[in-house]
Protein backbone atom coordinates (compact mmCIF):
# COMPACT_ATOMS: atom_id res chain seq x y z
CA UNK A 1 0.00 0.00 0.00
CA UNK A 2 1.42 3.41 -0.92
CA UNK A 3 1.05 6.49 0.69
CA UNK A 4 -2.03 7.16 -0.66
CA UNK A 5 -3.84 4.28 0.18
CA UNK A 6 -3.82 2.56 -2.54
CA UNK A 7 -2.17 -0.89 -2.74
CA UNK A 8 -2.24 -1.49 -6.69
CA UNK A 9 1.18 -0.70 -8.24
CA UNK A 10 -0.38 1.19 -11.20
CA UNK A 11 -2.03 3.09 -8.54
CA UNK A 12 0.18 6.38 -8.67
CA UNK A 13 -0.54 9.65 -6.30
CA UNK A 14 -2.51 12.88 -8.21
CA UNK A 15 -0.70 15.29 -10.21
CA UNK A 16 0.05 18.41 -8.20
CA UNK A 17 -2.57 21.16 -8.91
CA UNK A 18 -2.05 24.19 -11.47
CA UNK A 19 -0.91 26.93 -9.91
CA UNK A 20 -3.78 29.91 -9.39
CA UNK A 21 -3.87 32.48 -12.12
CA UNK A 22 -3.30 34.98 -9.53
CA UNK A 23 0.27 33.42 -9.29
CA UNK A 24 1.23 34.02 -12.89
CA UNK A 25 -0.01 37.58 -12.75
CA UNK A 26 2.50 37.83 -9.70
CA UNK A 27 5.30 37.03 -11.33
CA UNK A 28 4.03 39.25 -14.53
CA UNK A 29 4.03 42.25 -11.88
CA UNK A 30 7.31 41.18 -10.91
CA UNK A 31 9.15 41.57 -13.83
CA UNK A 32 7.98 45.48 -14.02
CA UNK A 33 9.32 45.81 -10.60
CA UNK A 34 12.63 47.71 -10.67
CA UNK A 35 15.62 46.12 -8.39
CA UNK A 36 16.63 47.62 -5.41
CA UNK A 37 17.70 50.86 -5.46
CA UNK A 38 19.33 50.76 -8.73
CA UNK A 39 23.00 52.84 -9.17
CA UNK A 40 22.17 55.69 -11.66
CA UNK A 41 25.20 57.85 -11.16
CA UNK A 42 26.93 58.95 -14.49
CA UNK A 43 29.82 56.80 -13.42
CA UNK A 44 27.50 53.51 -13.06
CA UNK A 45 26.18 54.12 -16.56
CA UNK A 46 29.97 54.87 -17.59
CA UNK A 47 30.38 51.04 -16.32
CA UNK A 48 27.40 49.72 -18.52
CA UNK A 49 28.48 47.44 -21.13
CA UNK A 50 27.68 48.42 -24.43
CA UNK A 51 26.45 45.55 -27.47
CA UNK A 52 29.66 45.60 -29.40
CA UNK A 53 29.64 42.20 -31.67
CA UNK A 54 27.47 41.30 -34.40
CA UNK A 55 24.37 42.68 -35.37
CA UNK A 56 21.57 42.62 -38.12
CA UNK A 57 22.49 45.44 -40.38
CA UNK A 58 19.16 46.13 -40.68
CA UNK A 59 17.37 45.75 -37.63
CA UNK A 60 20.23 45.98 -35.34
CA UNK A 61 19.33 42.22 -33.81
CA UNK A 62 21.84 40.89 -31.75
CA UNK A 63 23.83 38.03 -33.09
CA UNK A 64 26.91 35.73 -31.76
CA UNK A 65 30.54 36.65 -31.48
CA UNK A 66 31.63 38.22 -34.78
CA UNK A 67 32.29 41.55 -36.29
CA UNK A 68 29.80 44.49 -35.02
CA UNK A 69 28.87 44.97 -38.93
CA UNK A 70 28.32 41.63 -40.47
CA UNK A 71 27.32 41.55 -44.41
CA UNK A 72 23.99 39.27 -44.28
CA UNK A 73 20.09 40.47 -43.00
CA UNK A 74 18.69 38.34 -40.19
CA UNK A 75 16.35 36.07 -41.84
CA UNK A 76 13.09 38.03 -40.36
CA UNK A 77 14.42 41.49 -42.68
CA UNK A 78 14.99 39.20 -45.56
CA UNK A 79 11.84 38.09 -45.55
CA UNK A 80 10.07 40.91 -44.38
CA UNK A 81 12.27 44.01 -44.39
CA UNK A 82 11.07 46.14 -42.31
CA UNK A 83 10.10 49.99 -43.00
CA UNK A 84 13.56 52.40 -41.08
CA UNK A 85 16.33 52.12 -43.03
CA UNK A 86 18.59 50.90 -40.01
CA UNK A 87 18.40 50.40 -36.26
CA UNK A 88 20.66 49.90 -33.81
CA UNK A 89 20.71 49.17 -29.73
CA UNK A 90 23.28 50.14 -27.38
CA UNK A 91 22.77 47.82 -24.82
CA UNK A 92 21.15 44.58 -23.87
CA UNK A 93 18.12 45.16 -21.38
CA UNK A 94 19.23 43.21 -18.85
CA UNK A 95 20.81 43.98 -15.48
CA UNK A 96 21.42 47.64 -14.59
CA UNK A 97 19.93 49.15 -17.59
CA UNK A 98 17.07 47.01 -17.09
CA UNK A 99 16.67 48.04 -13.50
CA UNK A 100 17.32 52.10 -14.61
CA UNK A 101 14.58 51.92 -17.04
CA UNK A 102 12.29 50.06 -14.58
CA UNK A 103 13.14 52.37 -11.99
CA UNK A 104 12.22 55.73 -13.61
CA UNK A 105 9.15 54.44 -15.55
CA UNK A 106 7.17 52.70 -12.55
CA UNK A 107 8.96 54.30 -9.40
CA UNK A 108 9.50 58.16 -10.48
CA UNK A 109 13.36 57.42 -10.03
CA UNK A 110 15.30 60.45 -11.96
CA UNK A 111 16.49 58.82 -15.14
CA UNK A 112 20.87 59.47 -16.13
CA UNK A 113 19.85 61.34 -19.11
CA UNK A 114 22.56 63.09 -19.87
CA UNK A 115 25.00 59.88 -19.39
CA UNK A 116 22.70 58.10 -21.21
CA UNK A 117 22.97 60.64 -23.84
CA UNK A 118 26.53 60.41 -23.93
CA UNK A 119 27.11 56.93 -23.87
CA UNK A 120 25.00 56.97 -27.55
CA UNK A 121 26.83 60.08 -28.66
CA UNK A 122 30.18 58.25 -28.58
CA UNK A 123 28.53 55.20 -30.00
CA UNK A 124 26.79 57.38 -32.97
CA UNK A 125 30.54 59.03 -33.36
CA UNK A 126 32.34 55.29 -33.24
CA UNK A 127 30.98 52.29 -33.49
CA UNK A 128 27.78 53.28 -35.21
CA UNK A 129 29.59 56.09 -37.30
CA UNK A 130 28.34 54.58 -40.58
CA UNK A 131 24.72 55.17 -39.93
CA UNK A 132 24.73 58.53 -40.46
CA UNK A 133 26.51 59.64 -44.06
CA UNK A 134 29.05 62.61 -43.91
CA UNK A 135 27.01 66.05 -44.32
CA UNK A 136 23.76 64.21 -43.23
CA UNK A 137 21.61 66.21 -40.69
CA UNK A 138 19.05 64.05 -39.55
CA UNK A 139 16.07 65.39 -37.20
CA UNK A 140 16.08 63.41 -33.48
CA UNK A 141 12.49 62.40 -32.94
CA UNK A 142 11.39 60.66 -29.99
CA UNK A 143 8.77 58.03 -29.68
CA UNK A 144 5.75 59.97 -28.33
CA UNK A 145 4.08 58.71 -25.48
CA UNK A 146 0.35 57.74 -25.00
CA UNK A 147 -1.32 61.39 -24.05
CA UNK A 148 -2.72 59.51 -20.73
CA UNK A 149 0.66 57.63 -19.79
CA UNK A 150 2.47 61.03 -20.37
CA UNK A 151 0.01 63.04 -18.01
CA UNK A 152 0.32 60.07 -15.51
CA UNK A 153 4.29 59.94 -15.48
CA UNK A 154 4.90 63.50 -16.01
CA UNK A 155 7.93 62.91 -18.86
CA UNK A 156 8.54 61.17 -21.87
CA UNK A 157 11.66 58.80 -21.49
CA UNK A 158 12.57 58.59 -25.14
CA UNK A 159 11.99 62.80 -25.25
CA UNK A 160 14.19 63.55 -22.32
CA UNK A 161 16.45 61.51 -23.94
CA UNK A 162 16.55 62.42 -27.72
CA UNK A 163 16.20 66.44 -26.30
CA UNK A 164 19.86 65.62 -24.37
CA UNK A 165 21.44 64.09 -27.48
CA UNK A 166 20.27 66.55 -29.81
CA UNK A 167 22.05 69.08 -27.68
CA UNK A 168 25.47 67.13 -27.60
CA UNK A 169 25.23 66.17 -31.15
CA UNK A 170 23.80 69.35 -32.84
CA UNK A 171 21.17 67.96 -34.73
CA UNK A 172 17.71 69.35 -34.97
CA UNK A 173 14.93 67.97 -32.29
CA UNK A 174 11.69 67.41 -32.70
CA UNK A 175 9.50 66.10 -30.44
CA UNK A 176 6.28 67.06 -31.80
CA UNK A 177 7.03 64.57 -35.31
CA UNK A 178 4.97 62.03 -34.56
CA UNK A 179 1.89 61.98 -32.06
CA UNK A 180 0.86 58.72 -30.53
CA UNK A 181 -3.56 58.44 -30.85
CA UNK A 182 -4.13 55.23 -29.31
CA UNK A 183 -2.64 52.20 -27.24
CA UNK A 184 -5.18 49.21 -26.90
CA UNK A 185 -3.35 47.50 -24.00
CA UNK A 186 0.80 48.78 -22.90
CA UNK A 187 3.18 47.29 -25.18
CA UNK A 188 5.07 46.14 -21.64
CA UNK A 189 2.13 43.39 -21.21
CA UNK A 190 1.91 41.71 -24.20
CA UNK A 191 4.19 39.32 -25.97
CA UNK A 192 5.90 39.75 -28.97
CA UNK A 193 3.41 38.01 -31.55
CA UNK A 194 1.03 40.71 -30.48
CA UNK A 195 2.65 43.90 -30.29
CA UNK A 196 2.35 44.46 -34.34
CA UNK A 197 -1.41 44.73 -34.00
CA UNK A 198 -1.73 46.67 -30.51
CA UNK A 199 0.43 49.54 -32.60
CA UNK A 200 -1.29 49.60 -35.86
CA UNK A 201 -2.15 52.56 -36.92
CA UNK A 202 -0.94 54.00 -33.55
CA UNK A 203 1.24 56.73 -34.86
CA UNK A 204 0.71 59.86 -36.85
CA UNK A 205 2.48 62.81 -38.35
CA UNK A 206 0.04 66.10 -37.39
CA UNK A 207 -2.26 67.52 -40.04
CA UNK A 208 0.02 70.11 -41.79
CA UNK A 209 3.48 69.17 -40.05
CA UNK A 210 6.21 69.02 -42.45
CA UNK A 211 8.50 66.20 -42.20
CA UNK A 212 11.94 66.32 -41.99
CA UNK A 213 13.15 64.04 -44.90
CA UNK A 214 16.34 62.47 -42.71
CA UNK A 215 14.83 61.40 -38.91
CA UNK A 216 16.88 59.93 -36.48
CA UNK A 217 14.39 58.03 -34.03
CA UNK A 218 14.65 57.51 -31.09
CA UNK A 219 13.26 55.09 -28.25
CA UNK A 220 14.16 53.31 -24.91
CA UNK A 221 13.80 49.71 -25.57
CA UNK A 222 13.35 47.62 -29.11
CA UNK A 223 11.51 44.45 -28.25
CA UNK A 224 9.95 43.15 -30.96
CA UNK A 225 10.20 46.27 -33.43
CA UNK A 226 6.38 46.83 -33.38
CA UNK A 227 6.54 50.47 -32.08
CA UNK A 228 9.50 51.44 -34.42
CA UNK A 229 8.15 50.11 -37.40
CA UNK A 230 4.69 51.38 -36.63
CA UNK A 231 6.07 55.30 -36.30
CA UNK A 232 8.37 54.51 -39.40
CA UNK A 233 5.56 53.61 -41.64
CA UNK A 234 3.30 56.80 -40.22
CA UNK A 235 6.69 59.09 -41.18
CA UNK A 236 7.50 58.14 -44.24
CA UNK A 237 4.05 57.55 -45.00
CA UNK A 238 4.50 61.62 -44.51
CA UNK A 239 7.41 62.56 -47.11
CA UNK A 240 10.25 61.58 -44.38
CA UNK A 241 13.09 59.42 -47.18
CA UNK A 242 15.33 58.03 -44.16
CA UNK A 243 14.47 56.73 -40.76
CA UNK A 244 17.85 55.08 -38.63
CA UNK A 245 16.20 53.89 -35.43
CA UNK A 246 18.28 54.62 -32.24
CA UNK A 247 17.18 52.61 -28.92
CA UNK A 248 18.81 53.00 -25.25
CA UNK A 249 18.57 48.86 -25.24
CA UNK A 250 17.14 46.12 -26.84
CA UNK A 251 14.78 43.01 -25.43
CA UNK A 252 17.57 39.63 -25.43
CA UNK A 253 15.91 36.29 -25.11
Amino acid sequence: MNLHGCALPHCAPPPPAAPPVWIAGLATLRDLLPAASPDLSSSAVARWPAHTSAVCPRCGAFEGPGPAHGPYQCGICAAAPPPFDAARSLFAYAGDVRAAIVATKYSARPYPVDAVALRLHEALAGLWRDLIPDGAHPTVVPVPAHPWKYFRRGFNLPALIASRLSRRTGLPFDPLALSRTMERVPQARLPGSLRHENVDGAFRVPRGRIVPPAILLLDDVYTSGATAEACARALKSAGAASIVVVTVARAVP
